[in-house]
């Protein structure tokens, strides 16, 4: 008599695994209290796949825990370097300058020159990545000529601000007793604007995407929105005010530099007329208007795309067709695009590095302000 086997288990196969599911392939997925402990009692390394997976369950090493160390001394480094180089290299040759140089003022203002170089080292990398990941796949990514033509653009654009800075404050018009300034304070000044040349190269891709989107949205009635264009409206606003503050935080270091120059020239005998404070609060709204020029063609624009889309996605009905959900849907899409915010609240996070540079030109036209 032949035995049967209960009809609640499963048969068994050879390999002990009971059911008919095929064996697992590659690697299994580590238990939930973590990969248990090797020979040695520390936690097991998780095979590759499954460090891809979940990268969470993995711990960080040397070289991943090393790079925020690195950045942090290299960032050092090239504060060092350039009070060396641009605040003191063969900076004491005269008399004059020796004495210049011997006063605290002159200390405070080279330590900041050092740390505005490494910040603009700090800024122009993130603006670059910023770039680069907004490039990331070939529909994205201009054709190489438009790239070239991005890349002029940004060098006439610095090569128009140095020419009207010098042309506005030729050498010799604030006389610093500094051997070498007619190489240090142009040197600052071009760093800067290399600086601050991938924010100008990404807000100009920002907007050749923006007018890419508006052909793409449609304009007669019953066409949807093409898919993704929310997405890449959000996208291209919080790109764009990443490369503000970027570009804020440059001019903002330029006006903390310049002003420190003049501290330090009043401490060593300077009168207060030949350098006023007005110069330096006009040195940085100049860098801020020319920077606005870059800016708010972007802004403008975006608001103008982000109204259409509302528009096109939550059409105005008639008004006996007005309802509850109708509404709905539109405060909530305008509030998401922040088209119910007016555009100085939207840009205050950015704006607000450059808020008291912005009071201290105003109060200059005032009355009784001088």
């Amino acid at each position: 008599m032949s035995q049967t086997r209960p009809p609640a288990q499963p048969p068994e196969h050879e390999d002990g695994r009971a059911g008919g599911r095929p064996p697992v392939v590659g690697h299994p997925l580590p238990p939930p209290g973590g990969p248990p402990p090797d020979d040695g009692g520390r936690p097991a390394e998780l095979p590759p796949p499954v460090a891809r997976a979940a990268p969470h369950l993995s711990r960080p090493g040397v070289r991943l825990v090393a790079v925020p160390v690195a950045v942090t001394l290299g960032l050092l480094a090239v504060a060092a370097l350039g009070t060396g180089l641009v605040g003191r290299f063969r900076a004491a040759e005269s008399p004059e300058a020796r004495a210049f140089t011997s006063l605290l003022e002159f200390d405070l203002w080279s330590a900041l020159v050092g740390a505005s170089i490494a910040l603009y080292v700090a800024v122009a990398y993130a603006m670059a990545y910023a770039v680069r990941r907004r490039w990331r796949l070939p529909v994205d990514r201009p054709a190489p000529r438009a790239v070239a033509v991005l890349a002029a653009g940004a060098v006439l654009l610095m090569g128009a601000v140095f020419g009207v800075l010098r042309f506005f404050t030729p050498s010799g018009t604030v006389p610093v007793p500094l051997d070498g300034l007619a190489w240090r304070i142009p040197l600052l000044l071009v760093l800067g604007m290399l600086a601050a040349s991938p924010g100008a190269v990404g807000l100009w891709d920002v907007q050749v995407r923006l007018l890419r989107l508006s052909r793409r949205l449609p304009t007669e009635p019953g066409v949807l929105a093409p898919v993704g264009a929310l997405r890449e409206l959000d996208r291209a606003w919080r790109d764009a005010v990443r490369f503000l503050t970027g570009g804020s935080l440059i001019i903002s270091t330029a006006v903390v530099d310049a002003g420190a120059l003049r501290n330090a020239l009043l401490a060593h005998g300077v009168s207060e007329k030949t350098f006023p404070a007005s110069s330096v609060l006009l040195y940085g709204a100049f860098f801020s208007v020319m920077f606005a020029l870059v800016f708010l063609p972007v802004v403008v624009l975006w608001r103008s795309v982000a109204g259409r889309l509302v528009e096109v996605t939550v059409r105005i009905p008639e008004a006996d067709e007005l309802t509850g959900e109708w509404m709905e849907r539109r405060a909530r899409l305008v509030a998401f695009l922040r088209l119910d915010v007016s555009l100085p609240k939207v840009l205050a996070p950015a704006f607000g590095i450059l808020a008291p540079l912005a009071t201290g030109v105003v109060s200059l036209f005032l009355p009784g302000s001088r």
